[in-house]
């Protein structure tokens, strides 16, 4: 499949639009504004075309999470590039964009002044942030380019882990660049049966982890997120696996953290999965709707995939920091025989956690009471 790049006017003279075409040698087509893409390609699948633009407001937001029945553990995100070349089945980002065109912003400075917003009213707080929310960290040009700069950006930078999240092996990039040990470049894993039925474009397993391995004996902290989990056959068996395959691979403690997440999405995407993956099975799996309106896998089910993939994940000695996306305190108390209280409680918990265990990075000591404002 051909790819189509448009490029808005104003960008032809930002130094990070010249050096994503020039790096690339991408040709392009130029149009007036961001709107003329709407004509352009009007309902076309926004996986076909990029749009090269300067960005409009906020471009540096909290991390959406859910709704205060589920924790949320206050990650923010910077949406640089909006939308994702891969072919997920239960993305919702090809249903939740509205753009007929994946874009990419190349105004940095501008982003990076926001950024530089957010950790000065956050002063007292360690902070997580990264890109990998509205797309993956390292699918496109646009995007290694800026995660480059964003490393450089962030290593000289305190109280903050900057984090890249992906499924593909594109770190050779990012291998010999200075950076800080704030640095985390995360992989979300899932077995490879569920890779090739549901991860259509994306990396295998056995590549992700040594591209991990590639990261981390380069200096880089690296994350991992089995999320989300998907039922399949054999599920037990391959998500030990993938635990066994990550400590062969990777000492706990170079691994800043790791997530867990079981499948959803809103039931207004059902049908959607379903017209642009017809083969997919995961839409026909056992549901019901969750606090916050998205389908989800039963609480028992859940429950029973968490607590087989922590339990094996907690049998090394100092296990890394392990904690749920967008899960109910009843599902952490299940699993753990322990919840956070809140949400700033949580965000409190995984900070006290990265304090102590890099204290090489002489982060601000946690004191709870700055969280809980």
């Amino acid at each position: 499949m051909s790819i189509k790049v448009f490029a808005t006017k104003d960008i032809l003279n930002d130094r990070w639009a010249i050096k994503i075409l020039g790096e690339h040698s991408l040709s392009y087509e130029l149009i007036d504004s961001e709107d003329e893409i709407h004509q352009i390609c009007p309902g076309s699948d926004p996986k076909t075309s990029i749009l090269l633009t300067r960005s409009k407001g906020e471009v540096v937001k909290n991390c959406p999470g859910t709704q205060e029945s589920y924790l949320c553990c206050g990650y923010k995100v910077i949406n640089q590039t909006l939308n994702c070349p891969m072919e997920c089945t239960y993305c919702i980002l090809q249903y939740y964009l509205n753009q007929p065109a994946t874009v990419v912003y190349t105004d940095f400075d501008r982003i990076f002044s926001q950024v530089d917003s957010l950790l000065k009213n956050s002063e007292g707080k360690i902070l997580r942030i990264g890109t990998g929310e509205l797309s993956d960290s390292l699918a496109l040009p646009g995007s290694i380019i800026f995660a480059r700069e964003a490393i450089k950006f962030f290593s000289s930078k305190k109280d903050v882990f900057f984090e890249l999240k992906t499924k593909t092996v594109n770190v050779n990039s990012l291998i010999g660049i200075h950076h800080g040990d704030n640095i985390v470049i995360s992989w979300s894993l899932n077995p490879d049966p569920v890779i090739a039925k549901e991860e259509k474009k994306a990396s295998s397993l056995r590549s992700r982890i040594d591209s991990a391995r590639k990261a981390m004996e380069d200096g880089y902290l690296v994350g991992f997120h089995f999320d989300p989990i998907i039922l399949h056959n054999g599920w037990e068996e391959n998500y030990r696996e993938i635990v066994h395959l990550i400590y062969e691979n990777i000492p706990p403690e170079r691994i800043a953290w790791i997530s867990l997440g079981s499948l959803r999405f809103p039931p207004t995407t059902k049908e959607k999965i379903a017209r642009r993956h017809p083969e997919t099975r995961i839409i026909f799996q056992e549901m019901i709707k969750g606090l916050d309106g998205k389908l989800r896998y039963p609480r028992p089910l859940r429950v029973k995939m968490y607590r087989l993939i922590f339990e094996e994940l907690k049998k090394v000695d100092n296990p890394p920091f392990i904690y749920f996306c967008m899960e109910s305190q009843s599902v952490w108390k299940d699993v753990t025989g322990i919840t956070p209280q809140n949400n700033k409680n949580f965000e409190f918990i995984f900070a006290r956690s990265l304090f102590e265990r890099f204290p090489e990075l002489k982060l601000t000591p946690p004191r709870e009471e700055i969280y809980l404002r």
